[in-house]
Order: structure tokens, then C-alpha cells, then sequence
């Protein structure tokens, strides 16, 4: 019986020193059914010589180039480019192990699963891990899921589904029957295509193999990651869910509550980035801006969740008073501690 050709989909943004790392991994599977898309995503380093330069010596790699849109449409142009029976999505600069797509395709295929959820490995700048997850064994209905999606919806949770894609394993004839695409966000896509994924699945298998190493970025310039058009992503997530994950069940207060935690902790992030260099906003421009992004995202619409943190408690309930300098304030403060320490509080506050 021949293997089913599973598509790797690798979008590729300025990634010319892992790269290579990230390829390897997968040239070396056990699995030899393969094919790699790389996407280049009008990358300005090296990175589209490096893949061109794979291309030449192993033909399952194919390369396509587009231009910067971010990830998410990076990936849709490698869906729309698959041939495979399945689809995986891992990042340029992480590594897959030796066996992991033979296994992945074997715990598909042993029942009528649609998307396996599997282990992974967080590794720090250093070299250290950071987290290690590993799942359970296990069979979901996918009616089940929906139903009460609370133990799913965090990537922090014991079964959590949502977040990134590279740990979950697909049905490219599920995505491509249902028309799934990422959505064009320039963070928070990944979210977007698994719920939207979700809502189609009958069977999804958990298993206990830690497969993927996943290369953390350096804390101290995850903040500059960020696109100043983040609130825009932040409202874009959140309309998704309402329409997937806030759909399902009307009586799943549980995921209706984590959803809006989220959400709120995500436009208070929005609201912090003011404050970075990208803006360069004066004290006047900023609060300008703050109030309009509060009336865009309709944030104060929303039912404070129980569970928020002090911060974010102060915060939200500071905007809903119209208290918007002290919640400045304040937001100020924290990013100072945060990106530089006491010292900094005492500057001038702008």
C-alpha cells in the first residue's frame, strides 16, 4: 500500500539563519512521502537564495515567493499549492523529529480522525527548555469539543487545541472542501484558522509523543514583534471566535468568559504599544489614539471577566470611568519596569 503524500507548508519571513535548521528536519524524516513548500514572504535577508539553494538538491522541495502580507497568507498560498492527503504548518526556524511525520500519519489513519494534537518542546535563547507539553492519549468528538471548548481554547491548558499550528496535524481535504483559509491578521492568524477548523472536525486524536522543538524568541524583543496595527488583529480574533468558538454553545459560559479575559488582556496589550518607538507619539497623539482604539474594539462593551488580574482589573475599570490619563499612567509605569527598571519610572513621562 503507498504512503499518502503529506504537504509541509514553511512560510519564511528574514529567516536565514534557521532556515536551514528547519529544512533539514524535515529532509530527514523517515517519512520520505513529503512534500515541502517553502513560501517566502518577500523576505529581505537571504532567505529566498537559501531556499532556492535547497531547491536544487532534493526535488520535494518546491519554492514560491510573494510579497510581504505576513504569515497567514504565507500559508494560504502553500495551501492552495498542496497536493497532499494531509497538511502540516511548522515555522522556519524551528526542527521536527526523525519520525514525527510516520507517526503522525499512522495515529491519523488508525480511525476517522481529522487532526492530530501532539507534544512539543519550548527551547530558550540559551539552549534550555523552557516548557515541555505532552498530552494524554487520547479520542475527542468533535461535538464533545464544541460543546464545551473551556479545556481546549488556552494552549496553556491540559488539552488545549488553540495557538499555534505547528503541534496539530490537519486533513488537507478538510481545509480545501470547507474553503479554510488563515486570515489576514498580521498576529493572532493561527487562532483563526483553528477554530475555524474546529468547527468541522468528527474525531480528534491526542497523543503522548513530543515531537516539535520550538525555538523561543528573545523575551527582551518579543515586545518590538508586535505590528503597530495589532489592535487591528486583536478585533479581527475576537469577531472569528464569535462567529466559531462563541457559536457553538450558547450555554458554554466557561469559554465565553475565557474568551473575553483574552480579549481584554489583548487590548490592553494593544493600548500598551502606544508607548513603543514605532509610534512616536507625543503625551496629546497618544491619548488620541488610546480613546479611538477603545471605541473601535468596543472593549468597554464587555462584561468584566472574575478571573482578570489586578492590572488588568485597574486598567479596565479606569477606562470605563474615562479615567484614561491615570490608565496611561500606569500602563507607562509597568512598561518601564518591565523593558528597563525602576530607574526609568523616574523619567519623564510623556
Amino acid at each position: 500500500m503507498s504512503e499518502e503524500l503529506v504537504s509541509i507548508v514553511v512560510p519564511i519571513y528574514n529567516m536565514g539563519n534557521t532556515l536551514e535548521r528547519c529544512v533539514n528536519s524535515l529532509l530527514y524524516q523517515s517519512y520520505s512521502n513529503i512534500e515541502i513548500l517553502l513560501i517566502d514572504d518577500g523576505s529581505t535577508d537571504n532567505s529566498l537564495e537559501i531556499c532556492n539553494e535547497l531547491k536544487k538538491k532534493d526535488s520535494r522541495i518546491l519554492v514560491y515567493h510573494t510579497e510581504n502580507r505576513g504569515s497567514g497568507p504565507a500559508r494560504n498560498t502553500g495551501i492552495e499549492k498542496a497536493n497532499g492527503r494531509y497538511i502540516y504548518f511548522p515555522d522556519a526556524d524551528d526542527k521536527l523529529e526523525k519520525d514525527s511525520i510516520s507517526i503522525l500519519v499512522s495515529a491519523m489513519k488508525k480511525g476517522s480522525f481529522d487532526m492530530v494534537v501532539f507534544g512539543y518542546k519550548s527551547i530558550d535563547v540559551k539552549g534550555n527548555i523552557y516548557l515541555e507539553k505532552q498530552y494524554p492519549n487520547m479520542i475527542k468528538k468533535g461535538e464533545e469539543v464544541r460543546k464545551d471548548y473551556s479545556d481546549y481554547v488556552l494552549s496553556t491548558r491540559k488539552y488545549g487545541i488553540q495557538g499555534a499550528p505547528w503541534n496539530k496535524f490537519f486533513d488537507l481535504n478538510i481545509v480545501k472542501k470547507y474553503s479554510i483559509k488563515y486570515p489576514e491578521l498580521r498576529r493572532h492568524q493561527d487562532e483563526g484558522f483553528i477554530s475555524s477548523y474546529v468547527c468541522h472536525t468528527k474525531e480528534i486524536r491526542f497523543i503522548n509523543d513530543v515531537l516539535y522543538s520550538h525555538y523561543l524568541n528573545d523575551l527582551k524583543k518579543e515586545w518590538d514583534k508586535y505590528p503597530v496595527d495589532y489592535v487591528d488583529a486583536v478585533i479581527g480574533l475576537y469577531k472569528i471566535r464569535q462567529e466559531t468558538i462563541l457559536a457553538w454553545n450558547n450555554e458554554d459560559k466557561k469559554t465565553r468568559e475565557i474568551v473575553e479575559h483574552e480579549y481584554i488582556c489583548n487590548i490592553i496589550k494593544a493600548l500598551e504599544l502606544s508607548y513603543s518607538p514605532k509610534m512616536k507619539f507625543n503625551r496629546k497623539e497618544r491619548l488620541k489614539w488610546i480613546k479611538k482604539q477603545i471605541e473601535k474594539s468596543q472593549i468597554l462593551k464587555v462584561v468584566m471577566p472574575l478571573s482578570l488580574g489586578r492590572y488588568q482589573k485597574i486598567l479596565f475599570i479606569l477606562l470605563k470611568k474615562q479615567y484614561i490619563f491615570v490608565a496611561m499612567l500606569i500602563m507607562y509605569i509597568k512598561i518601564a519596569i518591565e523593558k528597563n527598571g525602576f530607574l526609568e519610572f523616574f523619567r519623564k513621562f510623556q
